[in-house]
């Protein structure tokens, strides 16, 4: 709290010549404090809390009856204030009153024996007007949360605005990009309110303007974690964060867009498709809520004007329909989760239609694999590695970076081919795009 004060309050020149002159793992250690006062302020949200007051006052209760809290009255109604927080969380959802309802003593493992809570509770029991000090430290916390979320946010602004040449060396595959990326990723590792999103959302909109090069161009990895935070914000339970949350798909997919000179969204296109393969098993996500967040990004796509007469609305409704294709295939195979043979035959048919994208087409071989090794069909399981290994080896072999592809593999087994129907794939590939380059008749046909 210390440090979030010396920060929101120093002067920006003094903080802009504190970082000039620290070295580099100086300035990592800083946004690692960073790190840790977003985790350590973290909202916890009303469901949370009311579950560990209502724990705490029986917890009270019982001690009472047990002679161990001394001054209180066991007869007292202590039911005013829960019921009424009860009632405002299943009518009101989301963030309506700015209030975070958490509390600093109830955030620990061990928070039912935190003597200072016992005593608040059983103050409570004994005062009705108490009750206004309970509320009062829950609206303290919750301003706390908020504010440390828009002094970190303010923070990364600044050192984004002072260093931007140094984030953007190497085209911006550099250790100091991925740090500041990391840090703004965590505001959706972490439970953070509604209201503090809103903020977190602007921010990364500004990002993506500042530094299309890092999502859009070399490496995927910054372009592939950024989806996977932006989809699961998409299944929120707060319709206003599923709007915002849509609102920066839609946007990140225009930059990708502008970046390959309206050609196509093809990175951003993968990335999604592949990041909605792993919420489907991480957060389980396809519901209603997830609909509607696709349905609003379609919206987005056909109202805006400016592309009204490019091909970009068409990329966003084929992306839409197909993350719905693997939601669809996804609900069949829990439907059959208790018969092996047809949820492995609908794995393998979800791999074969994405055969031409070879990150996707490994992730569905992966998932195939586990199956069969968790029914015990372990020759079966090793078959789908050495599907893998070939699809790898293919891809090497068409970047450069081995000798043999999949023919390599095809003593094994004949069906080994499938993986040669591999296609040049623009959204995975790990060399930069140059806009002073021609693209080639093959590179043409795939965009």
């Amino acid at each position: 709290m210390c440090f979030l004060h010396i920060m929101k309050t120093i002067s920006y020149e003094t903080l802009i010549a504190y970082w000039q002159r620290a070295p580099s793992p100086e300035v990592s250690d800083f946004f690692s404090i960073l790190d840790v006062c977003l985790q350590n302020f973290r909202y916890l949200g009303k469901r949370n809390i009311i579950r560990k007051i209502a724990a705490a006052f029986k917890f009270v209760q019982s001690t009472q009856n047990n002679g161990t809290l001394k001054g209180s009255n066991p007869s007292c109604q202590t039911s005013g204030l829960l019921s009424q927080w009860m009632h405002s969380t299943s009518s009101h959802e989301g963030h309506k009153q700015h209030r975070s309802q958490t509390l600093p003593i109830i955030r620990g493992k061990n928070a039912l024996s935190n003597p200072k809570l016992l005593q608040m509770l059983d103050n409570t029991m004994t005062s009705n007007s108490n009750e206004i000090d309970i509320v009062h430290h829950v609206d303290t916390e919750a301003n706390i949360a908020t504010e440390v979320c828009l002094t970190i946010l303010d923070l990364l602004s600044l050192f984004t605005q002072t260093h931007q040449r140094q984030l953007q060396q190497c085209d911006c595959q550099n250790s100091l990009m991925k740090r500041v990326f990391d840090t703004y990723m965590l505001f959706f590792q972490v439970n953070q309110s509604a209201t503090a999103l809103k903020h977190v959302f602007a921010s990364l909109r500004l990002f993506v303007c500042k530094f299309p090069s890092a999502f859009f161009q070399g490496p995927a990895d910054l372009c592939g974690s950024f989806c996977y935070e932006v989809l699961k914000c998409c299944n929120h339970r707060s319709r206003s964060t599923q709007t915002e949350a849509s609102a920066l798909l839609y946007f990140f997919m225009r930059k990708n867009f502008e970046f390959n000179k309206q050609k196509s969204i093809v990175r951003s296109h993968l990335q999604l498709i592949k990041a909605v393969s792993q919420l489907i098993a991480d957060a389980g996500i396809g519901g209603s809520r997830f609909q509607h967040s696709l349905a609003i990004t379609n919206n987005f796509a056909n109202g805006d004007k400016q592309m009204k007469n490019s091909n970009f609305p068409a990329e966003v409704k084929d992306l839409t329909k197909r993350i719905r294709t693997v939601l669809m295939a996804t609900a069949q195979m829990k439907e059959h989760e208790k018969d092996p043979e047809m949820l492995v035959d609908l794995q393998y048919s979800l791999a074969n239609s994405y055969a031409s994208t070879p990150e996707l087409r490994r992730t569905w071989l992966e998932s195939m694999a586990k199956i069969h090794a968790r029914n015990g069909d372990l020759s079966e399981a090793a078959m789908c590695y050495i599907h893998i290994a070939a699809l790898i080896a293919e891809y090497l072999k068409r970047k450069g970076m081995f000798s043999m592809g999949w023919p390599a593999f095809l003593s094994i087994t004949p069906n080994i081919k499938e993986e040669g129907a591999m296609k040049e794939d623009s959204g995975m590939q790990d060399t930069p795009y140059n806009e002073s380059e021609t693209p080639s008749k093959e590179e043409k046909a795939n965009l």
